[in-house]
């Protein structure tokens, strides 16, 4: 009976060692239908699948991520787009600008994003660098500065042009990058906006990006792109906890379908505790919280008169500091104005029985303030401190910072 139980208890121990490793396991490989694509992690731009992912492609609209990268660093957002006879012919797809439109360039951007409008594209480059051929330099000089090495830009919006070109390791990359812009991230993350005139007026404009409404848990991003020359493009991207997943497809039929698969594929390498949200909280403050808190409880249930625990502090002070205390100046203290009406019928033995009163009240602080250095000497403070400390009735809760912001440095 004895080795009965025994293997029965080995038997489901191996059973569930087996099912934590099938767990924590990646799932297959996914297949994909695109010529060239990249998948990598945000976090430090390793890659964890790929296919021909290195290969030379043409980036169609893929490359207003560089695009918006150039603009939202220029410092220019909220200055007023220049909308030129060359931006308003520019080929389709087509924001619908006209020149004599009143935007900011922040707006435009925004529009550009979404429905991926190559005149935008072009107005938000003369905008920033007078014309389209120093917008391109200023791309190709931040590609070379983030490792996309095997990339050259000649344009703003994509069109298929000679060395216009791009990888897919290269472009996620980029997009690494970019989304750790909180404005950009806001920007790809949406499935509409209406977009704002400065004369007040607005315009609805909705994505491009299927993969947006997919449904997919945690999809934010990022851009699609096709041109005949390129085919269908989608850079993906999936957030989940602290971590970024970033999937690019370049000629790709199957996009829709190949992005939830690889960006699932990416979060299988991951145990479930790092897929979570999490509250980053400082530890320091909520410390000093609670032990503010556990004295203003006690001492407002030892001292029902708060204004002659003030006074008992003021004295602790002085003693501290080598002075010497008049009791009468203790006793002068302000407090309650019932108390004062009761104070002006009462004889001298009474007076001095309130002095000898606030006197152990005294005391009652000297023991509580001891107590609080004792039990906290990493937290020590002074006697004005804990007196800051006992006249607040409120504490504050721990300020909740967002991780994600954070890790972007602007």
């Amino acid at each position: 009976m004895f080795l009965k139980k025994k293997i029965s208890a080995l038997l489901i121990s191996f059973m569930l060692i087996f099912s934590a490793m099938a767990a924590a396991a990646p799932l297959p490989n996914p297949d994909t239908g695109a010529v060239s694509a990249c998948l990598i992690d945000a976090d430090d731009n390793g890659v964890l699948y790929g296919k021909d992912e290195d290969r030379i492609m043409p980036p169609a609209s893929t490359t207003k991520i560089m695009t918006a990268i150039i603009a939202l660093e220029s410092g220019k957002l909220d200055e007023p787009l220049v909308i030129s006879r060359n931006a308003v012919n520019t080929e389709p797809s087509s924001l619908g600008l006209r020149m004599g439109d009143q935007i900011t360039l922040r707006e435009a951007l925004a529009g550009m994003l979404l429905v991926s409008g190559n005149d935008a594209a072009v107005a938000v480059a003369e905008t920033v660098a007078g014309s389209v051929p120093e917008f391109a330099k200023m791309m190709n000089d931040k590609a070379q500065e983030l490792g996309a090495y095997r990339t050259h830009f000649v344009n703003p919006h994509g069109l298929t042009a000679q060395g216009h070109y791009s990888t897919a390791h290269d472009m996620a990359i980029i997009a690494s990058y970019a989304m750790k812009n909180p404005l950009f991230r806001e920007m790809v993350g949406r499935t509409s906006y209406n977009m704002k005139y400065m004369d007040g007026s607005t315009k609805y404009v909705t994505t491009t990006n299927r993969f947006l409404k997919s449904g997919f848990p945690g999809a934010n991003g990022i851009k699609t792109g096709f041109t005949n020359a390129a085919g269908d493009c989608l850079v993906a991207s999936a957030t989940r906890g602290l971590k970024t997943m970033i999937a690019v497809f370049y000629n790709d039929d199957y996009r829709w379908d190949d992005a939830p698969a690889w960006l699932e594929f990416g979060f299988s390498f991951y145990d479930a505790s790092e897929l979570q949200d999490r509250t980053v909280v400082k530890p320091s403050t909520i410390k000093l919280n609670k032990i503010t808190e556990q004295r203003i409880k006690y001492s407002r249930e030892t001292n029902k008169n708060l204004a002659a625990l003030d006074a008992a502090i003021a004295s602790k002070a002085k003693n501290l500091n080598g002075e010497t205390v008049n009791d009468a100046d203790v006793v002068q203290q302000p407090v309650e104005e019932k108390v004062e009406k009761q104070e002006t019928k009462v004889k001298d033995t009474n007076t001095t029985k309130k002095i000898v009163t606030n006197t152990e009240a005294s005391n009652d602080v000297d023991d509580n303030i001891n107590n609080g250095r004792n039990n906290n000497e990493e937290n020590v403070e002074t006697a004005s401190d804990v007196a800051t400390d006992v006249s607040t009735s409120e504490t504050t809760a721990p300020e909740e910072t967002n991780p994600l912001l954070a890790q972007y440095v602007y």
